[in-house]
């Protein structure tokens, strides 16, 4: 292999490690402080694609237009998740019954990708980019897509943004109690309700920002949601489950071992993902182990 084909294969697992990234701190998010494990994930990332596709034809392949993609549209969503939690999952925490709460997850990801078919129809979309990140750049002999690069250093910010507010802010000091001690936080005069929302919307919001990025690297389509879902648990499952650290490390594996494999084959590269969790697996053993924000 030459080195010129190693940094392209690189930045593109780099990139497609961020994107499942995304996706998956979702899920641990929810899954670590409020112990529900988000079955709606795979339908939010594809919502995130398809409102890119409606906010890119209304502003246009513009600065103003991506700029409002990433910003407008996971706030957007994560309002939503607000509004979803309050009104399905915040009267499920005091019984503690985890089937009434995959059923209720289950019931909203039919209910967004139920919604996503009647406003946007089953036809495929395409989101097309501006200028400045269409084109790319030579670095040492490779030949690097702006978009890559630009989604991996988006990745690495928003990465630090998530360890920041968890270990530096009171707002993720009071999320990391909620995992040891509800109780104890409501005794403390914590609104426990609102930081459950919080939490919820977040993580909904995270997921729909991969689908923003994911957006203009292919057809926006309906088979999102089951080509997202499936990853993102795998990444979950292979780093722990609420394991920030183990998933970010589970994405970056994934994602470059999945880049060099397709050099060989691409159709056996998409079984990447479940031959690194199985090995993983095999070599850790299942702990068992619920939460930890490492």
């Amino acid at each position: 292999m030459s080195f010129v084909t190693f940094v392209d294969q690189l930045f593109a697992g780099l990139s497609l490690a961020f994107v499942l990234f995304f996706s998956a701190a979702g899920l641990n998010l929810v899954w670590g402080v409020l112990g529900v494990m988000n079955f709606a994930a795979g339908s939010v990332y594809m919502l995130g694609a398809y409102l890119t596709t409606s906010v890119i034809a209304r502003l246009g392949a513009s600065a103003l237009g991506w700029t409002a993609a990433l910003i407008v549209v996971p706030l957007a969503v994560a309002a939503l998740g607000a509004v979803a939690e309050v009104l399905l999952l915040r009267r499920t925490y005091r019984e503690e019954d985890e089937n009434q709460q995959f059923m209720l997850t289950l019931a909203l990801s039919y209910l967004v990708a139920g919604g996503i078919l009647l406003a946007f129809g089953t036809h495929f979309r395409t989101v097309s980019l501006p200028g400045f990140l269409g084109g790319s750049w030579h670095v040492l002999g490779a030949t690097l897509p702006v978009y890559t690069v630009v989604t991996i250093a988006f990745g690495l910010a928003v990465t630090a943004a998530i360890w920041l507010g968890l270990y530096r802010t009171r707002a993720g000091l009071l999320t990391r109690a909620a995992v040891d001690d509800r109780e104890m936080l409501s005794v403390l005069g914590v609104d426990v309700n609102r930081l459950y929302s919080a939490v919820f919307a977040v993580g909904i919001g995270l997921g729909a920002l991969g689908g923003v990025l994911i957006a203009p690297q292919g057809a926006v389509s309906t088979n999102l949601e089951t080509t997202a879902l499936v990853p993102a648990f795998i990444v979950v499952v292979t780093g722990g489950l609420g394991n920030m650290t183990g998933a970010l490390l589970a994405a970056l594996t994934i994602g470059i071992v999945q880049s060099f494999a397709t050099l060989q084959n691409a159709t056996l590269a998409q079984l990447t993902p479940y031959a690194v969790m199985s090995a993983v697996l095999l070599a850790r053993g299942l702990s068992g182990r619920r939460w930890a924000l490492g």
